[in-house]
């Protein structure tokens, strides 16, 4: 018998584990419903607000993929190890469309037994819960909350924000949760001091998932030129970034219990870092690196990566969560069993 891939994420039935994260290849009816017949259990699609200069910062959306030696090469050409330097901004579709995008997918993931999200970026904090209210007004079952954009410091002023305080970040979960019934999930950012201190404002705001975490900002310089790789400052992930993403999910459920719902992004290229993230504590993993090298089949391969790893464990996917991060020893802990 095929391993259970079925987990609970909160209230939210998934099929499988494996959610497709917010980025450019998420943008489009066409983009969203292809994610879903490759095999993901959510969508999550590309992150908007209100703000018109959000919209504009993606006339200058750019990326490329780094290899061994800082080597530029075509996206096609990336391999799993590849790390990915990019600018972007926020969906470009006026609000209202952007909207009946969304909840076409939805209806679509529906029939399917599968979710799409709506993903909301900070402006004005006014705005915030009309927007989440619109969005499930339109259908959408889950508003993802997104307090993680690496690209907010080099936003227009009041374009996007992403905040590092924990007070600021539970009053804005609050204003979403307080405008929906259904679904929030709030997605984090990895540079900030304390991510644990940030979920639990977020959990205690009403959020009913934890997304951990965001990517980092880095900055290149090309030696032949000795200018800017893309020009600009830029968001900045690879296979490099799983560690430290899984540090955090297990030191989140350490923190705050495993009957907190985790779900894990940044640095996740197989089936195997999949798992990886389900035995650090989380419940589901969100991947956009990936999909944008390889196209939609990457979730495809990284489902059945996962399912012949279940197989050979004879284990179900609900088994793994937390598995390892239960079992994490403090230095103390180790130094004693060394010695014994």
């Amino acid at each position: 018998m095929p391993p259970d891939l079925r987990i609970a994420l909160g209230p939210i039935a998934l099929r499988n584990p494996l959610i497709c994260g917010s980025g450019e290849h998420v943008r489009t009816l066409e983009d969203l419903t292809a994610a879903i017949d490759a095999g993901a259990a959510a969508v999550v699609g590309k992150s908007a607000n209100e703000s018109d200069a959000g919209r504009r910062q993606s006339d200058a959306i750019a990326w490329t993929f780094l290899e061994d030696g800082r080597r530029e090469v075509p996206t096609a050409a990336a391999s799993r190890s590849a790390s990915m330097l990019n600018r972007s901004g926020l969906v470009q579709q006026p609000w209202d469309e952007w909207l009946a995008t969304l909840a076409a997918a939805d209806a679509y993931a529906s029939e399917r037994g599968a979710w799409v999200a709506a993903s909301l970026i900070p402006a004005d904090e006014r705005e915030l819960p009309r927007l989440a209210a619109d969005a499930e007004r339109a259908g959408l079952r889950w508003v993802e909350l997104n307090l993680s954009a690496p690209h907010a410091g080099e936003a227009a002023p009041g374009a996007i924000e992403r905040p590092g305080d924990p007070g600021r970040a539970g009053r804005l979960t609050a204003a979403v949760r307080g405008a929906v019934s259904g679904a929030l999930t709030v997605k984090l950012a990895a540079e900030h001091h304390d991510v644990v201190a940030l979920a639990a404002a977020v959990r205690e705001a009403g959020a009913d998932a934890v997304v951990l975490v965001g990517r980092h900002m880095g900055f290149l310089p090309d030696l032949a030129t000795r200018r800017p790789v893309l020009g600009s400052f830029g968001g900045y992930s690879g296979a490099w970034a799983l560690p430290l993403a899984l540090r955090w999910v297990a030191k989140t459920r350490a923190a705050l219990g495993p009957e907190v719902p985790l779900v894990g992004t940044n640095g996740a290229r197989d089936g195997g870092d999949v798992a990886r993230f389900l035995l650090a504590g989380a419940s589901a993993v969100q991947v956009a690196s990936s999909v944008i090298v390889e196209g939609f089949g990457a979730l495809t391969r990284m489902l059945d990566e996962l399912s012949a790893y279940l197989g050979a464990q004879g284990a179900d996917a609900r088994e793994l969560v937390g598995a390892a991060a239960d079992a994490v020893l403090s230095y103390e802990e180790a130094a004693v069993r060394s010695r014994g």
